[in-house]
Formats: C-alpha cells, sequence, structure tokens
C-alpha cells in the first residue's frame, strides 16, 4: 500500500475541496449606503425609521467564467431605492443596473444574469439595464466609482475611533459576502438619474460603506 506524508495528505485534501467548491469568481466590490453601517445608537435608531433607502454598488471582476462567458476586466454597478431601509433586508426594492459598454454582449449578458441570480433580494426590481462607461478604482486607502455624471461614490478607509461619535458599534455587515472588507467613510456620494423619484448629491461625512474583494462560486 502506498504511503503519503502529511504534507502530501494535506495537499490532497485541499485539491478535493478546491474541486469540490467549483470554479469561482473573483473581483473588487464597492457599497455606500445612505445610513451608517457603523455609528452610534441615536445615528441607528433615527436612521432606521427615515434613513437608509438608497444605496449604489460596484463590481469590477477579474476572474472567472458565468454561462459560458469570461467576466475578467468587466465592472458593473446598481443603484436601489427601497421603500423602507435596505438594511433591514426585507424592504421592497428597485434597481438600475449598469454595466461596462466595452464589455461584449456575452459578457453583459453573463453580468446580468449572475447579479441577478446571486443578488437578485438585494437587487429587487431591476427596471432597466443600461451598457455605459464605468469607472471604478480601489486602493488601500480609497475606492471611487463613476459613472458619467450619473453616478459618484468616493469612499475613504474609516478610521473609527477618529470618524464616529464615542460609542460607536458595527451595526451592519456588507450586503454581499466579501473575501475582504474595508469600512468606508464617505467623502461623496451622487446620484443623478431620472428612472426614480429622487436625486441626491451628498457630502455628509459617515461610515455607511464598505469596500474590499469578493469571491463567489460560479454554479
Amino acid at each position: 500500500m502506498r504511503k503519503y506524508g502529511v504534507v502530501a495528505v494535506l495537499s490532497l485534501l485541499a485539491g478535493a475541496f478546491a474541486a469540490a467548491q467549483g470554479p469561482v469568481i473573483t473581483g473588487e466590490y464597492i457599497e455606500d449606503r445612505a445610513n451608517r453601517v457603523f455609528g452610534c445608537y441615536c445615528e441607528w435608531s433615527g436612521e432606521r425609521v427615515t434613513g437608509g433607502k438608497e444605496a449604489i454598488l460596484g463590481w469590477r471582476f477579474h476572474s472567472g467564467e458565468y454561462a459560458g462567458a469570461s467576466l475578467s476586466g468587466v465592472t458593473a454597478a446598481a443603484v436601489v431605492m427601497g421603500e423602507a431601509s435596505l438594511s433591514a433586508g426585507d424592504a421592497p426594492r428597485k434597481s438600475i443596473l449598469f454595466i461596462d459598454n466595452h464589455a461584449s454582449g456575452d459578457q453583459r449578458q453573463a453580468v446580468e444574469r449572475l447579479l441577478r441570480e446571486k443578488h437578485g433580494s438585494l437587487l429587487g426590481n431591476i427596471l432597466s439595464v443600461q451598457a455605459t462607461p464605468i469607472e471604478f478604482r480601489r486602493d488601500v486607502e480609497h475606492a471611487t466609482l463613476r459613472i458619467g455624471d450619473l453616478v459618484n461614490v468616493e469612499l475613504r478607509k474609516a478610521k473609527p475611533l477618529q470618524d464616529a461619535l464615542q460609542g460607536a458599534v458595527l451595526w451592519y455587515d456588507p450586503f454581499i459576502p466579501m473575501k475582504e472588507s474595508t469600512l468606508g467613510m464617505t467623502v461623496n456620494t451622487r446620484y443623478q438619474g431620472h428612472e426614480f423619484d429622487k436625486q441626491w448629491n451628498m457630502n455628509e461625512p459617515g461610515i455607511s460603506g464598505y469596500f474590499g474583494t469578493f469571491a463567489v462560486e460560479a454554479r
């Protein structure tokens, strides 16, 4: 009988686990909400009733395939508006989905299908899907998402002890599972489209979002 060392066994187990896990799609993600994800109780209690109905989300795919198309290099974004706070999780909502117009038709269809299947409850009723140039930049300290004059999100890495009131705590995790996440301090968040009955251009500081990386199973 063939004998294996401990390292070899662990390697075989890791390979078997990876095979069982299936193909993975990776990329970067940004979200900014109209309520604080990290703040004091008074902020949380007030915003839970009257705020948090809007959010802007963005994805930049690094690797992986879906529906037979490579997603590498494709960028997508969504503007979401709910009837109540999106952070409550069950509020009815509607959204506009944007997909980079530099992507091929097959890639755009694959990204739309992926987001509908993996994050359908987050996006709710998708009113339209638009092909348009999208700019997504991220480094250790900052993340930005821009869609012409329609959408702008600028976050910097939050410094909780300096950026939040005394006694602040984490109230909400990111909307999507993240492999690596950084709390984001809002510098600016803007939506100037006409799909909803509301537009906004806010510069009020607050720890209201996240940026970082994600990994999701393709199947």
